[in-house]
């Protein structure tokens, strides 16, 4: 009888079990969060300052993410998901016998800041676990389990607090942890500790901002994600007001929240469909486009008063679900074919660090403006604000390439378990610790590998234009090496020099006139 074979990143063995641990994990934290709620509200009655201080406790270990995101690229990936999780698993098991509302803000605000280091360490494990050509359809099965997740969690997780206690609820998210410390117990690769770990700590750190100020793809995405979610939050955070404005009952809340996440899985299963061919910023704006439409008309039916049936609205919802998954999965992708392995985990921390920032602050902006000019004029703001977002994407990030794989990248079933010693391609993932790896070139000569972005911004200062390339001749591009590059910018100056007697030759050479 023949094996039933297994497609995509799946077929790793590695990455199974990576992506086994997230979607158990992902289910109990929705499991987790029903029941806290209900603790907190129901059975210590905390009221709204309750709710308040175990909220901020989640959310508050976000911004230290970027100064543990150091001791993490420190450590082996697989070491720090098995400790992270077990001590998690002891910290929810302390919400079991948690006696109030303090207690359980203590113990959240640990267990949080070891969630969010075992997270930049999964980022880290899932560069070492697939390859590189797999890297961005990896990241869309775990987007769209995520997705998965947050339609099941919560019914789930209402259910068991209905039959069980929210106590017995804690102890079954504690298992949830215990499955993730099992299955990176088993993972055969990880990524090795870094080569600079004895290197000063503020050293470090600021490697990590110079990497993501220092590329301008990664600058540019997140200058567009800080103000995208900000915007976003200043809606998202009014959404037990919008749906009563738009007549429906109370109960709408979790059907809108499951219209979402129905979206998020098909939105996702597209881009897994196409995202190996799209332009990674103008899929961005075309994604951004869409919610601002969508919030636009919200909040034009809420100003006039206009009723329309609930079904209806939870289509329009749906949508929104279908078009967040443009930038839930372009944002990953980016950020992973910009950053070395090695600065995979400071990275990480920064992009998602600074967007959280924000994301504090505008609810209380909303709350604000909600007060002034009301919450139909508030979602015809924010609409108005997307479409602005969108138009500035597109128009000056919009011709950024693909992000593909490095040219000759293995497109075969899987990868080595064990790390390989020598060069690893462009951006690879593979487990190597070297910011840029030296590599040999036909010819002989030592070379130096250098990022996408870096190769752009150097050709584009030159004045080479690159929007007329094909797809084709862009990934060329993007395989140079440093000294390609660098041959290539001198044949362009000594073209440049010669002055008049040569400069129209290029422009009728059909294999590369186009960078001229």
């Amino acid at each position: 009888m023949s094996r039933v074979r297994v497609p995509g990143p799946l077929a790793g063995r590695d990455f199974r079990l990576l992506y086994t641990s997230t979607v158990v994990s992902g289910l109990g934290d929705w499991l987790d969060q029903v029941a806290l709620l209900v603790l907190v509200t129901t059975v210590w009655h905390g009221g709204a300052g309750g709710l308040a201080l175990v909220v901020a406790a989640s959310m508050l270990p976000l911004l230290a993410t970027p100064f543990l995101a150091v001791l993490v690229d420190r450590r082996q990936s697989r070491r720090v998901l098995i400790l992270t999780d077990l001590v998690q698993a002891g910290l929810t098991l302390g919400l079991v016998v948690a006696p109030g509302v303090y207690w359980a803000a203590g113990l959240v605000l640990v267990r949080s800041a070891l969630g969010s280091v075992g997270g930049l360490a999964g980022q880290i494990q899932l560069r070492v676990s697939v390859p590189p050509d797999r890297v961005q359809a990896s990241t869309v099965l775990l987007q769209t389990a995520m997705q998965s997740v947050k339609i099941l969690g919560p019914a789930l997780g209402g259910l068991l607090v209905a039959f069980m206690s929210p106590r017995a609820v804690f102890a079954a998210n504690a298992c949830t942890f215990l499955v993730g410390v099992i299955t990176a117990r088993a993972l055969r690769s990880t990524s090795s500790p870094s080569p600079n770990a004895d290197l000063h700590y503020f050293k470090e750190l600021g490697e990590g901002f110079q990497h993501v100020f220092g590329s301008r793809l990664l600058r540019s995405l997140l200058f567009v994600m800080c103000s995208l979610m900000f915007v976003v939050f200043l809606y998202d955070s009014m959404a037990a007001l919008i749906v009563p404005a738009l007549g429906m009952g109370t109960s709408y809340i979790g059907y809108m929240v499951s219209a979402v996440g129905l979206g998020g899985v098909a939105g996702s299963l597209l881009m897994g469909r196409f995202a190996a061919r799209l332009r990674p910023f103008l899929t961005m704006a075309g994604s951004v486009l869409a919610i601002g439409c969508i919030i636009a008309v919200i909040g034009f039916t809420i100003v006039r008063d206009i009723r329309i049936d609930s079904a209806v609205w939870l289509c329009v919802i749906f949508l929104l679900g279908i078009a967040s998954a443009g930038i839930l999965v372009t944002f990953p992708s980016v950020v992973h074919s910009e950053t070395p392995v090695e600065l995979t985990g400071r990275v990480w921390a920064l992009m998602n660090s600074v967007p959280a920032v924000l994301n504090v602050l505008a609810p209380v902006l909303a709350a604000a403006l909600v007060a002034w000019i009301g919450l139909g004029s508030l979602l015809l703001l924010a609409g108005a604000a997307l479409l602005l977002t969108a138009a500035a994407v597109a128009v000056r990030l919009g011709g950024v390439p693909p992000t593909a794989p490095p040219s000759g990248a293995d497109h075969g079933a899987g990868r080595a378990e064990e790390p390989k010693t020598g060069a690893a391609p462009l951006n690879s993932g593979a487990p190597h610790r070297e910011t840029r790896a030296p590599c040999v070139n036909d010819a002989g000569s030592s070379t130096e590998e250098i990022t996408m972005a870096d190769k752009i911004d150097k050709l584009a200062e030159a004045g080479f234009s690159l929007t007329d390339a094909t797809d084709a001749q862009q990934a060329v591009l993007k395989s140079l090496t440093e000294d390609e590059v660098n041959v290539l910018l001198s044949v362009k100056s000594r073209v440049e020099a010669a002055g008049s007697d040569v400069e129209g030759h290029s422009l009728s050479d059909p294999s590369g006139g186009y960078l001229w």
